[in-house]
């Protein structure tokens, strides 16, 4: 009962199990394949179906009996067969396939010489006819062409093969029955039937017979007449009945085909890929059968159609329109300019994670339908068995389009052979070529430095120049260069916009020459004959203009620097092209050769590996991983370094020595490498992995951001945070400098870092990071840094290294040991912060004197050690700390000498420190510098003396410097100089008295100070150089009493200064007056001298008797201020004979002359009178006129005159007229 109860159950499962197959089946996901066969949805705007229609429906009126369907391989001619025969919905087209498709390479076949093996064309012929014939006649079974003598293998079923049998084991029992009845009595004799019965079964034997035999007959007739007698032969005698004339299997078999077509409904014979055996003598032979069915009497009214689908290039154009009746060009579905976007629409519906970049790469080489299929479907199959392995999907699609374009080489590459591996085992060649490269550059650049370095000329307008005269050589009687009409001259053709004519041949010149007269003689202007790619030829003949001035350009940009950083680049590149992967050596160099076989396209190979979507972890996209020595999660790992993919830091590794080994060394340098437990690893284990663990810091000191963010995540979760931080510091010296730059740390963070580089960095890693950093800056800024570490050893040997200088220090909470170290040996800055700090400690501190006079009171601090490092670094002090004090003006005398007088301290801060400190020396002569004392001078920051300023002369070649004129200049110097006389002698010597000599003769020194200053000068000076002194100041020198009134004075203020010499002579009257005699004036002395206020007429009188009648008629002005003291001074006499040069001469108005005339000359003879009347204006002239009666105007001092003629008799009489007087002659 149990056992059949489980057969029960055993059975309801089974059947279960099946429901739910069927079921399943119908809900399975939808996979990613295509077929390669061709579609029945080709032609969805129904173009071509559309054609194909119209030329089947016309093929009896329009006579198209043979169609072809012309495109290139892939094209889609199939396609659009198949599908206009689903779409047709008539019933008067039978459609007949036939295909010859091979897909076998037609390469041609090579004897053991090399040599190409000749097709056998008839064998081959023979052999396309045969699958044509067979693909005819087995497209049907045998009851449809029951006459046809070719014959097939006849598979019967049971039922047949049991009625079969039954009928012949009746039709025996028949003929049994019908000649030997009693033997069929004899079986059933013991059930008797009856008479009926016994006739019913004799006449149906009768019957049975008879079918029988006429089935026979018929049978007979057919087999008879598919039986060919080709031979007779008896005994030794053979007769040939037959034998067929024609080999052509076609035409051999031409009736069963007329038969075929004659019995079976198709009228549309449609063939396809014929054209692979590129014979065209197929399609003639095809052709004429066409003909013979069209034209039978058996098939005519059928109007059969043969379609060919053929490639373009089967025939030419003549043979094409020859030969088909009509003919369809399809346009092909994909090529290599479209096949992106299909591939790009696969990508899109299947979600292949492939990049745009790498199908437009790619896409360019798959240029058929089918093969995008296979690839498409092999990439599908590939993905889903490497399941969650993360290939890079570029790469596995590359490795499968390489596979199908050439599957023999690619078995060959699986075993480490084929032309594929040649390539990519040839990388030390590429690695060879790059360095090459990169020597033949380096000694381009090398030779380009020593060419810059050889330069003599090295700046662009002598380079020109040179031209320039090289140009003037090559011209005759050159004279000056003209551009635009207007003449340049030699400078100006030197500039940009000039010179450009001469490079460009548009220059002119013009000539000038000598004739024998010495005449000069202009030529035409004309052009520079002399073109300048000849010039540059004289020049140099190996060098152009244009590349010498671009050396010079370099030199001036500082190239050579640029070319040897490019130098040093390039070396650096040697070095790391060995660890370059293919595509990058194809990157950086395009000219290296990968000798790709013939065999292979160029471009597509090219393009691949170039791109890096085939590279040297090809392996692992044509095999399968198995999990083995490390997990799937350390192979996805390692997958993902190949395929330049990065993962989190943080994931996790388990097996990570089998890891290791799986890493390519030089991957180690990549950012794809970097994982938290792989270098904490290394780390544990770096005494056997110090290479990669070199390889690995290399990548972490180039700053990238993953690379920092690596870092920082590394530094919380290590457990080897003091190695990981030495090797860090020991690898990357910037170190410091990134993370203080980088604006997103905070100070906590930075501080953590300091802390760490402090405690685990090597003291020479440390010295290392200062020098590219400003990490000596950091340390001594921060206050606390003194508690970072508890390794005080540590920290002084830093200190002491890094020759630290504190800015500021916690002198409260720092340790007491480290602080004397630092006090000791100078190490902190000289600033106020922490001298302040260091008197306190260690010395006596007093802030008023501190901030007032600061080096004085360092001086006084007994704070020694302070005090030595002042003046061993008295620079610093000054510079960074003693000029930045704003109340430290006032320096104790002593102090302020010793500062500006310290040997170590440079000229320039001294120079501050004087303009800083109000201060002023008292004794110039204890500053050693004379320079010093120049400025200290010119700065007004001595006290205002003779004896400082006589210092200074006298230190000075003896010469008045502009200091000493600015000194002057300053008014309260100049009225503090003034109260001091200064004393004629010292000692018995005149010291002061060239020094006065040569300030009085400066002219710099403003007009006020002059004034005041000479005031103290004690001695007259007769030779002073007066001639640059302006008036005002010469003025002083007489006011003040420095000019000696001599006659050499008077004469040298009468040559350089007129009108003073009149000023010193009235200063210094009396003495004057006793060198009268030899006294020589002129008209202008004289005319100064009778306008002077200060002088009595009396002393004017004096002289002028010393001066000649010429002298003083000679100015007219003079005449005037005469003839003024004259008319109004009795007592101002002059002799007669200048009275009678002043009334005649016209520099005297008439009206003053009239005066002089009437007051003075009583004496004067008639003819004086005319010759003075006439000198008058024309009314008095006329009383020189006897017989006219002149008429003058009347008022005083014409009576008086007209009085004084008629007392002397030169007229009778005058009357008085209106406004006027009148003249009476004598009558004669």
């Amino acid at each position: 009962m149990k056992k059949k109860l489980l057969c029960w159950l055993l059975i309801i499962s089974k059947s279960l199990e099946k429901l739910h197959f069927k079921f399943s089946e119908k809900k399975q996901e939808k996979l990613d394949y295509s077929s390669l066969s061709p579609i029945a949805n080709g032609d969805k705007e129904g173009h071509y179906t559309k054609a194909l229609q119209w030329a089947l429906e016309n093929r009896g009126e329009e006579d198209i009996k043979n169609i072809a369907l012309t495109g290139t391989y892939g094209s889609g001619k199939s396609t659009i067969l198949k599908t206009f025969q689903k779409n047709y919905k008539g019933s008067n087209l039978k459609f007949l396939n036939i295909s010859l498709a091979t897909f076998k390479e037609e390469k041609p076949k090579f004897d053991e010489k090399g040599n190409p093996i000749k097709k056998d064309k008839e064998e081959l012929l023979r052999l396309i006819e045969t699958s044509i014939l067979q693909q005819i006649f087995y497209h049907e079974q045998d009851k449809n062409i029951p006459d046809s003598r070719f014959k097939k293998i006849k598979s019967y079923g049971i039922k047949r093969l049991f009625l079969t049998s039954l009928g012949i084991l009746i039709f025996i029992i028949a003929l049994l029955n019908y000649f030997n009845p009693y033997i069929i009595q004899s079986v059933f004799k013991d059930y008797p039937f009856s008479d009926l019965t016994w006739d019913i079964l004799h006449y149906s034997s009768i019957s049975i017979i008879l079918f029988g035999i006429f089935f026979i007959i018929f049978k007979s007739i057919r087999i008879i007449s598919s039986i060919t007698i080709n031979k007779l032969k008896f005994q030794n005698a053979e007769i040939g009945i037959g034998e067929s004339l024609n080999k052509s299997i076609l035409n051999h078999h031409l009736d069963e085909i007329l038969y075929f077509f004659a019995i079976r409904p198709y009228n549309v014979v449609i063939i396809e890929d014929l054209d692979r055996f590129k014979e065209t003598e197929i399609f003639t032979k095809l052709r004429e059968i066409n003909l013979l069915l069209n034209n039978s009497q058996k098939t005519n009214k059928k109007n059969i159609t043969f379609i060919y689908a053929v490639r373009d290039e089967m025939f030419s154009d003549n043979e094409r329109t020859k030969f088909f009746d009509f003919i369809i060009p399809v346009i092909p579905v994909i090529n290599s300019s479209n096949s992106s976007e299909i591939l790009l629409q696969k990508k899109k519906k299947y979600s292949y994670a492939l990049t745009d970049t790498f199908i437009e790469d790619i896409a360019f080489f798959i240029d058929d339908m089918r093969l995008l299929h296979n690839i498409t479907n092999e990439f599908y199959l590939y993905k889903t068995q490497q399941g969650q392995t993360p290939l890079n999907q570029d790469k596995l699609f590359a490795i499968i389009s390489y596979k199908n374009k050439y599957p023999n080489d690619f078995v060959s590459l699986s075993k480490n052979e084929g032309h594929l591996y040649d390539v990519l085992n040839a990388k030390n060649q590429y690695v060879s070529q790059e360095v090459n490269r990169l020597e033949e550059r380096i000694s381009i650049l090398k030779k380009e430095i020593k060419n810059l370095e050889l330069i003599n000329i090295r700046n662009i307008k002598e380079l020109r120049q040179l031209y320039i005269i090289r140009v003037i050589e090559t011209l005759d009687h050159f004279n000056s260069f003209i551009i635009n009409n207007e003449t340049i001259s030699f400078d100006d053709l030197l500039e940009d916009e000039n010179f450009e004519y001469l490079k460009s041949n548009e220059l002119y010149y013009k000539s000038t020459a000598l004739n024998r007269n010495y005449h000069r003689l202009d030529y035409p202007i004309l052009k520079v004959p002399t073109s300048f790619s000849k010039i540059e030829k004289l020049v140099n003949p190996d060098k152009s203009y244009d590349i010498k001035e671009q050396e010079i350009t370099d030199i001036k940009s500082n190239k050579i620097n640029s070319l040897r950083q490019d130098i040093q680049e390039f070396e650096k590149n040697k070095i790391t092209s060995r660890n370059l992967k293919i595509s990058e050596l194809l990157q950086s160099n395009k000219e290296i050769d990968l000798n790709i076989s013939e065999e292979l396209e160029e471009d597509f190979i090219t393009t691949l590996i170039r791109n890096g979507y085939i590279s040297e972890d090809y392996i692992d996209y044509i095999s399968l991983f198995h999990e083995g020595s490390i997990t799937r999660s350390d192979y996805k790992f390692v997958i993902s370094i190949r395929n330049r993919q990065k993962l989190d830091f943080d994931y996790k590794l388990s097996k990570i020595d089998k890891v290791i080994s799986k890493i390519n060394p030089i991957d180690f340098y990549s950012e794809f490498t970097l994982n938290y437990d792989l270098l904490d690893f290394l780390l544990k284990n770096h005494r056997t992995n110090n290479t990669l663990i070199e390889y690995i810091f290399t990548k972490l000191k180039d700053e990238s951001s993953n690379s920092i963010l690596f870092i920082n995540g590394f530094i919380d979760r290590t457990e080897n945070l003091n190695l990981f931080i030495k090797k860090l510091c020991n690898y990357w010296f910037g170190i410091w400098k990134y993370y203080v730059n980088d604006v997103t740390f905070s100070d906590e963070q930075l501080n953590k870092i300091l802390k760490y580089i402090i405690g685990y960095a090597d003291i020479d890693a440390i010295n290392k990071i200062e020098k590219q950093s400003n990490f000596k800056n950091y340390l001594t800024k921060d206050p606390e840094i003194l508690n970072i570490t508890p390794n005080d050893d540590k920290l002084i040997n830093i200190i002491s290294d890094l020759d630290l200088k504190f800015t500021d220090l916690d002198f409260e909470n720092s340790p007491e040991n480290i602080l004397e170290f630092i006090y000791e040996n100078s190490h902190y800055a000289i600033n106020e912060k922490m001298v302040t700090k260091i008197i306190k400690k260690y010395g006596e501190f007093e802030q008023i004197s501190f901030d007032n006079s600061n080096y004085s009171s360092i001086k006084n601090s007994k704070a020694d050690s302070l005090i030595n490092y002042i003046e061993a670094y008295i620079n610093d002090y000054i510079k960074n700390f003693y000029l930045k004090l704003d109340t430290n003006i006032n320096e104790q005398q002593k102090s302020y000498l010793e500062l500006l007088n310290h040997s170590d301290l440079n000229l320039k801060l001294k120079k501050e420190v004087i303009k800083k400190v109000v201060s002023r020396i008292s004794d110039i002569s204890s500053i050693k510098n004379n320079d010093l004392v120049s400025y200290i001078i010119k700065n007004n920051k001595i006290e205002a003396n003779w004896k400082n300023l006589l210092y200074f002369f006298n230190n000075s070649e003896a010469k008045i410097l502009p200091p000493t004129v600015e000194f002057i200049n300053d008014i309260n110097n100049a009225n503090e100089l003034a109260k001091v006389k200064i004393p004629t002698e010292v000692n018995g010597e005149k010291i002061y008295y060239e020094f006065c000599k040569l300030l009085m003769q400066s002219n710099e020194i403003k007009n006020k100070s002059f004034d005041l200053v000479t005031n103290s000068i004690p001695w007259w000076y007769s030779d002073l150089d007066i001639a640059n002194l302006d008036e005002e100041k010469v003025h002083s020198l007489i006011k003040n009493n420095v000019i000696n009134p001599t006659i050499k004075s008077f004469e040298s203020l009468k040559e350089n200064h007129k009108k003073l010499n009149v000023e010193l002579l009235e200063k210094h009257k009396s003495k004057f007056i006793k060198l009268i005699n030899d006294l020589v004036l002129d008209e202008n002395d004289l005319e100064l001298i009778l306008n002077s206020q200060k002088l009595n007429n009396l002393d004017k009188l004096k002289f002028l008797e010393t001066c000649s009648n010429e002298t003083i008629l000679s100015n007219s002005e003079n005449l005037k201020l005469i003839s003024h003291l004259l008319l109004n001074d009795a007592s101002f006499l002059v002799n007669e004979l200048l009275l009678k040069d002043l009334v005649i001469n016209n520099g005297v108005s008439i009206v003053n002359r009239i005066k002089l005339f009437n007051k003075n000359l009583f004496s004067v003879n008639e003819a004086f009178i005319e010759k003075f009347l006439n000198n008058l204006d024309s009314s008095y002239a006329k009383i020189t006129n006897k017989n006219k009666k002149a008429k003058i105007e009347d008022n005083p001092d014409n009576r008086e005159l007209l009085t004084i003629l008629e007392q002397k008799g030169y007229i009778s009489s005058f009357s008085d007229r209106l406004f006027a007087l009148r003249v009476n002659h004598k009558r004669k």
